[in-house]
């Protein structure tokens, strides 16, 4: 998945963004746990397996920033 979905599926569930009419939380919550962690940089691995999707998207927009529990 390009980080470009992955934003996307990230700022639906945090409801940054909409749902489109047909598709539901369900499957979106089913693609991001199915994501091939082993391509992500480990910290993005790190908040998409402890589903820490706030923290996932921050991290997409400044991958740099110092991890905070």
């Amino acid at each position: 998945m390009q980080y470009d979905c992955l934003r996307m599926d990230l700022e639906l569930v945090t409801q940054k963004r909409s749902l489109q009419v047909g598709d539901s939380l369900a499957e979106v919550l089913k693609r991001l746990d199915e994501l091939e962690l082993a391509d992500f940089p480990e910290r993005l691995q790190h908040y998409l397996s402890q589903r820490s999707y706030t923290k996932a998207l921050i991290w997409l927009d400044n991958p740099d920033m110092p991890h905070h529990p």
